[in-house]
């Protein structure tokens, strides 16, 4: 039985590391000759590392484009003058279907976006936006894993005790039946 428990137990803690091909869909919109769909983690959100992926098609067929050059500019909406320009590759995406950008984002707010894509002579772009919020406890995944250990502890020390419980009642069951 404790084996079962244990191997649960693993299961959950492997099952956080578990992550979608492109995480959050931000959304997806027509960009001229392109449509193109834009994935954020983490979900929510926050301010540190961040991966935008962006799966790209033609809006005439159904497959993905592999051939395009993706530029993102984000801009900082409380700050105009924080901007970031990043180049999506396909080395940093957690998919083969998409192309992504790793990097930090410096400030909680509002955010925009525009997605510039380039495959050959056509040119499309696309622009929306996104919340980022501060990094607290309940959103830290490291807060997670820091919370797991004690958590594990304590269910520990409560099984011990609910079994010595039930045995020391057993005890004094046998005893007042005797």
């Amino acid at each position: 039985m404790t084996r079962r428990y244990l191997l649960l137990i693993l299961l959950l803690i492997l099952t956080g590391r578990a992550f979608a091909d492109g995480g959050r869909l931000q959304f997806r919109k027509p960009a001229g000759p392109f449509t193109v769909t834009l994935f954020t983690t983490p979900d929510p959100l926050t301010r540190g590392r961040a991966d935008f992926s962006v799966a790209i098609e033609r809006a005439d067929t159904t497959g993905l484009l592999e051939s395009a050059q993706v530029t993102y500019i984000l801009t900082n909406q409380n700050n105009p003058a924080q901007r970031i320009v990043l180049h999506a590759s396909r080395s940093q995406a957690t998919s083969r279907f998409l192309q992504a950008a790793n990097f930090t984002l410096p400030a909680a707010g509002l955010w925009s976006i525009r997605v510039i894509v380039r495959d050959g002579d056509q040119v499309g772009q696309c622009s929306g936006q996104f919340r980022v919020r501060k990094q607290d406890l309940a959103t830290s995944e490291r807060a997670w894993q820091i919370a797991f250990v004690p958590i594990m502890v304590l269910l520990f020390f409560l099984h011990q005790w609910r079994k010595k419980e039930v045995a020391r009642r057993k005890a004094a069951h046998l005893a007042t039946t005797e």
